[in-house]
This record gives C-alpha cells, structure tokens and sequence, in this order.
C-alpha cells in the first residue's frame, strides 16, 4: 500500500485515566476508516442483540449504538467504551455519529 492510500488512525486520549478489569486506561487507537459494512452489520447485530426491544428507529444516532461502532473502530469491547467518563463518552460518541452520518 502506498503512503498516499494508508488510512489514518487517530489516538483518542482519554482527559482522565481510568481503570477497566485491572488495567489503566490512557488512550485508544480509532481507525474508522478501516472499517467494513461487514464490521457495521457486526455493529447491528450486536446492539440489536443486547437491546431485546429498547431499538431506536434511527441507531446511528443512538449513542448505545455509537458506543459499539467506536468499539469495533477501536478493537476493543464495548464494556470499555461503556465505563469510560461522560466527557470522554460524549466525545468518542460523537466522532462514531460524525463517521456514521458523514
């Protein structure tokens, strides 16, 4: 691949550390653009899933769902996403919606 064609990653620092199952938490690799419709279907079924009928008519603006495309862009698992801090929450939300609706 070529240095034209790479995708770029961005690192996420969290404004606070934080703990998740024994480990500190300072940051988190997004690559949005690396992802497939197949990791958004994955995305889909997951939240579909786990939400046992609480759905929103429009999931790309549901930050439940966001948390689980910010999560598959991240490699790690939604739990993590989900114990992070409100600002950081809101902020990692908000580039998965951007992602989405862009």
């Amino acid at each position: 691949m070529s240095e034209e064609t790479q995708v770029a990653a961005e690192v996420y620092t969290f404004a606070k550390p934080f703990t998740f199952e024994g480990q500190e938490v300072k940051e988190i690799t997004l690559n949005f653009d690396d992802m497939s419709g197949n990791d958004i279907i994955a995305c889909d079924r997951q939240y579909r899933a786990e939400q046992k009928g609480a759905m929103s008519f429009s999931p790309e603006l549901d930050k439940v769902y966001q948390a689980y495309v910010v999560a598959k862009a991240a490699g790690v698992h939604v739990s993590l996403v989900l114990a992070s801090k409100a600002k950081d929450f809101t902020s990692l939300t908000l580039r998965a919606r951007n992602f989405l609706l862009l």
